[in-house]
């Protein structure tokens, strides 16, 4: 097959072949016959025959002559071309540009005038002036129809833009032609440096309109040949998975067959839209650290793979992440939740919010969305509910929140009286305000403090007069204690009767329980309403348990909890989805391991759809990604790789409502 390929002569000997001069003098024409003159035709003759013998310093002497000495007589136009010329070989550009440019100005009915253009761009690519070289020749081809001259400047123009000029000057260059054939011309060279800085998706889309231009076009053959071309080209995505290929038992793949699912139909309909195509080497991890491993230091070796999606495990990342990140490779986990796994380095990104994400999320969605501010933590002692508790408790001090009480109780507990008393005085003990005896004896002095800080006098005299104990802050407004501290007015705090459990405790805003299954709901919801600690409950996605949840609904009614995952079934780019899912799987209906591996592939894909096909380039480009917007969920990177966006659910009437989202990014958290 016949391709599109660049120029590959020298600049000296193109422009040796592009600059021939006729072996006899310009031909007089009607246009340029102003006068007759004889004396201007000798004087023309003998600066011809100095040209032709190369003596280029007389000739040019000669020519200028002749055009002073007998100004606009037939010779004129001719003398001034051949003068600048002249000049061009001596390498006297200057000269040469003002020669031409006068007689383009003064004679634009010349029949010279689209040597003098050529010739024009002679002289300004010789002085480094590509852009104005190409327009000149533009100016030639849009009008010559001098076959020799106009098969010399197209040599020229290819030279031009396939060598000396830049993406910009090109792109200039496109905006300002008129002509079809030469805006063909300029956009093929266009996609050529677009491949070479990796933004095959452009080249591609402004090689498509050539090719559909009427076939006789001079480039259309040229724009499917490099189209065709394109076609064989791509990246692979290295893609690991557990498909538990050496294992019989189908349960067993399961698990990492709906995540490839999911991945392919989100390259399949990329490469059918896409000239350069996007290609999976996948691998099976069989669940083994030590064999992931491997396989990531096998991938990166191969230099076509640009990205790597996955392992799907938080210990099969830690085991491969390193490799990855110290080869230059991006991986991008979909699923993998432990905390500190994007911190390995700037080519490792998780999908998925962390441990450290899921709990500040939830503490700032309480303080900005639910205008909490008073904390409480019950958690259990596990690795993970560790992390959760420290990571909230962390984000509201840095809110400035108040932390009233945090418990910790061993996972499997069903027993959390001892925890929950604890935590009841406490938020008991917050809702004790002091109160200052008016009954007893005080000095006028000391009621003129009052006074002062302006408390009623006739409120005053009634408490005096029955001898009644006043809050302080009936007295003194919220900052009560502040005040009668300052103006050291003795006060008493009257404690609650902590063991009533008739009395609400409901200092604490919000409630933080990471439980560490929904197995826990019951246990948890059930011993908070009997201790009648009246808070809003916040919990993370192992609340997302509908039945758990209806079977205590007595007790889980308004809880609010944090999801990874909650599509918009109702949604039409989900239907069309579904749609194309069944089709291609037997009718089987999509799960959400496979909105996973759809969502990050597709993540992936719209980076290199952007040009960005470089393992470096990708990774630049992921890193700024906020607001992707994935069938699962969104996906938004923090400064860390981390996602920080989760979806806010709560359980009420006997459903699971979804009531907003929370992104940490967006929030500028």
């Amino acid at each position: 097959m016949k391709v599109y390929m660049r120029i590959l002569f020298s600049p000296a000997i193109i422009l040796f072949v592009l600059f021939l001069v006729p072996g006899s003098a310009p031909a007089q024409t009607l246009s340029d016959s102003i006068v007759f003159k004889p004396e201007a035709e000798r004087a023309f003759i003998e600066a011809m025959k100095m040209f032709q013998a190369s003596r280029y310093d007389t000739a040019s002497v000669l020519f200028t002559r002749l055009v002073s000495t007998y100004p606009r007589n037939h010779r004129t136009t001719g003398a001034l071309i051949m003068g600048a010329k002249a000049f061009y070989e001596l390498k006297d550009y200057r000269e040469s540009i003002r020669l031409l440019k006068n007689m383009i100005d003064l004679y634009p009915q010349s029949a010279y005038l689209d040597d003098a253009h050529y010739t024009l761009a002679l002289n300004y690519f010789r002085t480094g002036r590509y852009e104005d070289a190409t327009s000149e020749c533009f100016a030639v081809l849009h009008k010559s129809k001098d076959i020799s001259l106009t098969a010399r400047t197209e040599r020229l123009t290819e030279m031009l833009a396939a060598s000396y000029l830049t993406l910009p000057e090109l792109q200039r260059l496109l905006s300002e032609t008129k002509s079809d054939e030469m805006k063909s011309l300029v956009t093929i060279h266009i996609a050529e440096k677009l491949l070479r800085t990796g933004d095959v998706t452009t080249a591609g889309e402004m090689l498509k309109k050539i090719a559909l231009l009427p076939p006789g076009g001079k480039y259309v053959k040229n724009a499917i040949a490099m189209l065709e071309q394109l076609k064989s080209r791509g990246i692979k995505v290295g893609v690991l998975l557990p498909l538990m290929l050496n294992t019989e038992s189908m349960p067993s793949r399961a698990l990492g067959l709906e995540f490839l699912e999911g991945i392919q139909l989100a390259v399949d309909e990329y490469n059918q839209k896409m000239p350069f195509k996007v290609f999976l080497d996948v691998r099976d991890t069989e669940r083994d650290p030590s064999k992931t491993a491997r396989l990531v230091a096998d991938l990166c070796s191969d230099e076509k793979v640009s990205a790597l999606l996955g392992p799907i495990s938080s210990n099969e990342v830690f085991s491969s992440a390193g490799i990855s990140n110290e080869r230059g490779v991006p991986l991008i986990t979909p699923t993998a939740t432990a905390t500190g796994i994007a911190a390995i380095g700037p080519y490792i990104f998780q999908a998925n919010p962390d441990y450290d994400i899921r709990a500040r999320d939830a503490a700032a969605f309480a303080w900005n969305t639910l205008g909490a501010r008073t904390f409480a933590v019950l958690a259990p002692t596990d690795d993970i509910g560790k992390q959760l508790a420290e990571s909230f408790i962390a984000e509201v001090q840095s809110l400035g929140g108040e932390m009233i009480d945090i418990q910790w109780y061993a996972s499997g507990s069903t027993d959390l009286r001892s925890e929950l008393t604890s935590m009841r005085r406490k938020a008991l003990m917050k809702l004790e305000v002091p109160t200052i005896n008016l009954g007893a004896k005080m000095r006028q002095s000391e009621l003129n403090k009052f006074i002062k800080w302006g408390v009623d006098q006739r409120i005053l005299d009634s408490l005096i007069e029955r001898e009644l104990s006043a809050p302080v802050t009936l007295l003194f407004g919220q900052r009560g204690k502040i005040i009668a501290d300052s103006l050291k007015i003795p006060m008493h705090l009257e404690h609650f009767k902590y063991d009533s459990l008739g009395l609400p405790a409901g200092a604490i805003d919000a409630l933080f329980v990471p439980i560490a299954s929904s197995e826990e709901i019951p246990i948890v919801s059930s011993q908070i309403k009997y201790f009648n600690i009246q808070t809003q409950i916040l919990g993370t996605g192992d609340w997302n348990d509908l039945s758990m949840l209806d079977l205590n609904r007595q007790y889980t009614d308004g809880v609010i909890f944090f999801a990874d995952s909650y599509p918009e079934v109702s949604s039409e780019p989900y239907r069309i989805f579904e749609a194309k899912y069944r089709s291609a799987n037997n009718n089987k209906t999509p799960g959400t391991n496979t909105l996973f591996g759809y969502d990050v592939m597709n993540l992936i894909l719209q980076v290199v759809g952007e040009g960005k096909s470089r393992r470096k380039d990708i990774a630049e480009e992921l890193a700024r990604v906020i607001g992707f917007e994935g069938l699962h969920s969104h996906i938004s990177f923090s400064k860390n790789r981390v996602n920080t966006f989760l979806s806010v659910l709560q359980y009420k009437a006997r459903q699971i409502y979804h009531i907003g989202n929370i992104d940490l990014v967006q929030t500028g958290r």
